[in-house]
């Protein structure tokens, strides 16, 4: 079996279909995760 050009572009289409999905469904979430890492990793590097 070959795996083509345009599967793989089906199948990275399909995977940012799904993030952009669950980033707009748990978008509370997604929001607290981004500035509970970017805080983290801010306060990592300033040690």
């Amino acid at each position: 079996m070959k795996i083509n050009n345009r599967d793989l572009k089906i199948f990275v289409l399909g995977m940012v279909a799904l993030f952009a999905i669950q980033t707009v469904y748990d978008w509370k979430q997604v929001k607290k995760d981004i500035t509970t890492g970017f805080h983290d990793g801010y306060n990592s590097g300033s040690k």
